[in-house]
Parts: structure tokens; C-alpha cells; sequence
């Protein structure tokens, strides 16, 4: 077949605009749009002034600048140096600065400054697509992932290991000055460079030390970070942190398709995910203004707590439990039938178990466990020994909580298939979240240091895949008119090349 021909030097009959370079329905117009129509109190809320400082150089305009960390993050690109590059030769780029071209200390001196505010961008996407109905709320899923931190984890050290290392580094330290003191040469202006690297440790390593002594419990810190922490993930033992995200499914009947939203997100340092369910639900709820009917989560989730929790918030908590199999063993305490009259238990084999007395338990907060127990001789003799209970001088014993109603009740609902169907959408829901978040947004590691700072990125994150799935409903409805999408759209979408134009003209209405 013939080939086209190819000519690098093919110069434009007419110069287009840049606008005309950009696709209608390209996600760069999404996002200017989204930007575009902050009203004075939405930029005052991230604390950002609006019309810039009276005196000065001029200053890049703050659309432009949050505009291409809104679009870096929804195309997987968060380095402020890849950044520069993006807005010197990508035209997305290019049209969202409207050809101005920011070098990468400009864009990290905006990110440091204001990340700290970008919940309110991330309550902007939830507000704006619950208000449009968008968001079935009906449901909800809890879930939370380990993603690796900005550090190398053999950095991460114990107390005796951070004490021997101080040593190590006090005597290189000793040896250095040592060596430089037996020259003949006058002491140079500077510190020699290893010296210099070696009290920069001594001072890293008696920080860290300070730091471990202060924090009780804790029994390992690691020098790059001293927040992240060793947690197990599917890939084995890394340092990272916690990230956490509620996710609802969208509307079919007004969302056109199947899709997710993330409507709450936080991160935390400990690889625990029960202490998290619910200050999750609280956050949805609040970035929603609604209450779920009903939340999924995994068996590490449940807990005695979170069910009592859920009871008292009026939600159907839908989450398998951690020892599953062995709540379904033929010898777990559920399978005991408890006789009131007298105040006991009986076993399969007819053993009656009685009442011994009171414990104290502080798990979950102090309880009062009520325990009963079979005759020893009679747990030696029964020939479900060794399998019922291995205890020889003790025998078979239950430890009955206050919790344990709930939790026998949960457990026989959760066998019904009404509980089945609803567990298996859980997958539907916070898998493919996670997939995306860290697949085609490159949320694999975070990039920044810090629980605070990890928190911000993490919101931002959650930020760009909320606004993804905006980006992609507004070109599946052609009708905006239909979902009430003028409310978001309040002001049409400008060309870029007009960032320098007065911020009130361009101000707009949107949902808080």
C-alpha cells in the first residue's frame, strides 16, 4: 500500500487558536469548569485571596495554578517537576495556564502552601454530585488499602537498634575530627561533607530516640519518616500508611452507568482498620447530609464496638467476621444452648456448663464477662476433647459478653441470602476504587512525608478520582438540563488564554 507523506517542516495554512486544539469533551475543559465556577468564598475557604496582592510581580493566577494540580492528579502525574514539563510541551496543559508555562518551584510553593485545604475541594465533587442526584446512598462501602510510604523501610529502627546506631555515628563522628585536627592545612571554612552527613544522622538518630521515649507503646520509628510505620500488605511487610475510603454507587436512572464515588477518605498510621469504620461513617455522612441505610465492610471491621455503633446510628452494618471458620465450627460457643432457669450452658455431648463468676475486660472498654465451665473430669472424658478444649486442669469455658446477643444475632443474619447478596456488591464497590486510585492515578506510593502531608495528597487523590467520574457522567448526558447540571455549570467554559481578566466577572453560584 502507499504510505502518507511525511514532512515535519508542514507549516498551517491558517494559525488556530489553542481552544480549537482541545476536545469538547476533554477532561482539561472539566476541570476548568469545575474551577472556573468558585465563588469568592469557595477560594477564601482554601485560603487563597482572589484578586492577588496590590503590589509586587505579577503572579501566576491561582485558577491556573489549581487547575493543573486538579488535572496532574486525575492523569497520575503529582511531581511538581513533571508538572513544568507537562506545561511546557502538553497542550491540555498548555490551554489550562493559557500558554503560560510555571517552573516547578512555582507549582510546590502553591501545593505546600494550600494542600492542607483540599478537603474543601474533595466536599466540593461530594456535594455537587449528591445535590444533582448522582450518589445512590442507599449503600455505601468501607475499605481500606496500605499504601507505601516516601522512605526506605531498613531504615526503621528499635530502641536498642537506634542506640547503636548513635554510638556507630558518635565514634565516625570522633574518627573525622580527629583526622582533620592532625592535618597541617587551617581548618577549612566548611564542614567536610561527611562530617557534615554524619551529625546530620547523630541528630536524626537522638530526635528519633526523643520521639519513641515520648510516644508510649510505640516500639519502632523510621528516620525519612517518622510517621509511617511497618503494616502487612498483599505484597508482604511495608512502610506506608493506612488509606481509607467510603464509596457509594451512582445512580443509574441519573448517572447513565455504572460508576463509583468516593464520599469520605482519611489516613492513619496504624494497620488496624476496626478503630476506623466509624469515624468513616461520620465523615459520609457529613460530606453527604445524608445517613446510609446500609455500609459493607470486611471481617476487619468487626468488632463487638462497631456493631453496638451501628445499632445506635440505625445503620445495617453488612461485614463478615474475622474468624469466620471457627465460628463455624461445631464447638464454637454459639452452638452452646443456654438454659435460663439455671443460669448455664449445655454442650452437644449433654455436659452442663455453670456459672463461675465475673471477669474484668478492658478490650473495647471495660466489660463484665460472665464465665461458665464444665467439671474438668468430665471435659477429659468427653471425646470431643482435644478438639472442643485442649485445657486438662481447667476444662471447657465461655466467656460470655454483654456484646454477645448482638453478635450471635449478626452472625445468623449474615448466613441469610438477603445478607449474602448484599456482601457480594462490596467488590463492586472499594475493589475497583483502589484499582483505579492506584493503577491509573499512581497511588501506589505516596510522595510526600508526614501523617498530615499523606493526608492532604490522599484527599487530593480522592479529589481527582471524584472528579473523573463527574468528568466522564458529563459526556455520557448530553442533556446537562436533565440532571440540573446548571447549577455546577454556572458559568460557561472560557478559553484559558483569559486567566489575567478580573475574578469577580468570572465569579459564579456553586453548592458549598
Amino acid at each position: 500500500m502507499p504510505l502518507r507523506p511525511l514532512n515535519r517542516e508542514q507549516a498551517w495554512l491558517l494559525p488556530p487558536r489553542l481552544d480549537e486544539l482541545v476536545p469538547e469533551d476533554h477532561p482539561a475543559r472539566f476541570v476548568a469548569a469545575f474551577v472556573d465556577a468558585f465563588d469568592r468564598a469557595a477560594w477564601e475557604a482554601l485560603g487563597i485571596g482572589p484578586n492577588g496582592e496590590p503590589l509586587g510581580a505579577p503572579a501566576y493566577h491561582p485558577r491556573a495554578l489549581l487547575s493543573v494540580w486538579l488535572y496532574g492528579f486525575m492523569t497520575g502525574t503529582r511531581s511538581s517537576r513533571k508538572l513544568e514539563a507537562a506545561c511546557r510541551d502538553q497542550v491540555p496543559y498548555l490551554w489550562l495556564t493559557g500558554w503560560q508555562r510555571p517552573d516547578h518551584n512555582t507549582l510546590w510553593r502553591f501545593y505546600q502552601e494550600y494542600r492542607g485545604a483540599m478537603r474543601h475541594l474533595f466536599k466540593r465533587t461530594v456535594r455537587t454530585a449528591v445535590s444533582m442526584g448522582l450518589v445512590d446512598l442507599a449503600m455505601q462501602a468501607v475499605d481500606g488499602t496500605k499504601i507505601a510510604a516516601n522512605a526506605a523501610k531498613d531504615r526503621t529502627y528499635n530502641r536498642e537498634a537506634l542506640k547503636s546506631l548513635l554510638a556507630q555515628t558518635e565514634a565516625a563522628i570522633e574518627d573525622l575530627e580527629t583526622q582533620n585536627e592532625k592535618g597541617g592545612d587551617p581548618p577549612p571554612p566548611h564542614l567536610p561533607e561527611q562530617l557534615t552527613k554524619a551529625e546530620r544522622l547523630r541528630a536524626e538518630v537522638k530526635a528519633a530516640m526523643e520521639r519513641l521515649a515520648e510516644e508510649e507503646g510505640r516500639k519502632r520509628i523510621n528516620l525519612v519518616d517518622g510517621d509511617a510505620e511497618l503494616m502487612k500488605g498483599r505484597s508482604g511487610i511495608l512502610l506506608g500508611y493506612n488509606a481509607q475510603a467510603t464509596v457509594s454507587p451512582l445512580n443509574p436512572e441519573t448517572a447513565k452507568g455504572n460508576g463509583m464515588l468516593i464520599t469520605a477518605a482519611a489516613v492513619v498510621n496504624t494497620a488496624a482498620d476496626s478503630g476506623q469504620l466509624v469515624p468513616m461513617l461520620e465523615q459520609a455522612e457529613e460530606l453527604t447530609g445524608e445517613r446510609a441505610q446500609v455500609t459493607l465492610a470486611d471481617g476487619g471491621y468487626h468488632t463487638a464496638a462497631n456493631l453496638e455503633a451501628g445499632r445506635r446510628r440505625d445503620q445495617v452494618l453488612v461485614m463478615t467476621e474475622r474468624y469466620q471458620r471457627a465460628a463455624q465450627g461445631p464447638y464454637f460457643k454459639d452452638q452452646f444452648v443456654y438454659d435460663a432457669a439455671t443460669d448455664s450452658y449445655l454442650c452437644r455431648h449433654g455436659q452442663r456448663l455453670s456459672f463461675r463468676g465475673l471477669r474484668s475486660s478492658k478490650s473495647n472498654g471495660p466489660r463484665r464477662i460472665r464465665v461458665y465451665g464444665a467439671p474438668r473430669a468430665a471435659c477429659r472424658a468427653c471425646p470431643a476433647f482435644g478438639v472442643c478444649t485442649r485445657d486438662k486442669h481447667g476444662g471447657r469455658a465461655l466467656w460470655i459478653g454483654p456484646s454477645d446477643v448482638l453478635l450471635r444475632k449478626h452472625r445468623q443474619w449474615m448466613r441469610t441470602d438477603e445478607a449474602r447478596r448484599m456482601y457480594a456488591r462490596r467488590q463492586e464497590l472499594n475493589e475497583p476504587t483502589f484499582g483505579i486510585l492506584k493503577d491509573q492515578l499512581g497511588a501506589r506510593r505516596f510522595l510526600l512525608r508526614g501523617l498530615a502531608n499523606v493526608r492532604a495528597e490522599f484527599t487530593l487523590l480522592a479529589t481527582a478520582f471524584n472528579l473523573r467520574t463527574l468528568c466522564r457522567i458529563q459526556n455520557l448526558v448530553r442533556d446537562k438540563a436533565l440532571l440540573g447540571l446548571k447549577r455546577f455549570w454556572s458559568i460557561p467554559v472560557q478559553s484559558a488564554c483569559h486567566l489575567n481578566r478580573d475574578f469577580a466577572s468570572t465569579a459564579a453560584t456553586a453548592p458549598a
